[in-house]
């Protein structure tokens, strides 16, 4: 595919910085992006999302993230540190959930909560309290045991799947809480 000069610069630039993974996200963004809205050269075609993940090394849906992300972010008047200090996977939350003028109060919700929380709080839901995972490993006899007493309390099996649903809520009354 014959590319013009500065393609070529651009490809060049991608490659680099994929290869940095060095927090650089906004730079790789801005360069994908613009390398995708180049118009089309007199003899080829400008690189499609195909090209773009051969020529970063990244996944399918890590380029169209990070382009959505440019393309949404790249034009406002928000300093890039501020953008990074949120972190690109917040920013692509709020490039597929937010409405566009509402970037500034996304970002604002970004820097105050996870990127587990924000799709929930950019639909207005109220903060979620503060979580905590606990992992257990069992033996099969004793996963039954475990299984078994939390059925009885209130636990269920899902319709689809496998694990159990309420767990958490039948796990505390077993404590007596």
């Amino acid at each position: 595919m014959a590319l013009h000069r500065s393609a070529e610069a651009i490809k060049k630039k991608i490659e680099v910085l994929a290869a940095k993974g060095d927090g650089r996200s906004l730079e790789l963004a801005e360069a994908l992006a613009e390398l995708r809205a180049m118009p089309k050269p007199p003899k080829g075609d400008r690189p499609g999302l195909a090209e773009l993940v051969e020529i970063s090394k990244l996944s399918r849906r890590a380029v169209g993230y990070l382009i959505k992300v440019w393309e949404r972010f790249g034009s406002l008047n928000i300093p890039r540190k501020r953008l990074s200090d949120i972190g690109w996977t917040k920013l692509a939350i709020i490039a597929e959930h937010c409405e566009a003028g509402e970037e500034l109060t996304a970002l604002i919700l970004a820097e105050t909560c996870t990127a587990k929380e924000l799709p929930a709080r950019l639909k207005g839901g109220p903060k979620r309290k503060k979580m905590r995972t606990v992992q257990l490993r069992f033996t099969p006899t004793q996963y039954k045991t475990f299984e078994t007493t939390l059925l009885a309390n209130g636990a269920r099996l899902p319709k689809k799947g496998w694990g159990l649903a309420c767990k958490e809520q039948a796990l505390m009354k077993v404590i007596g809480q």
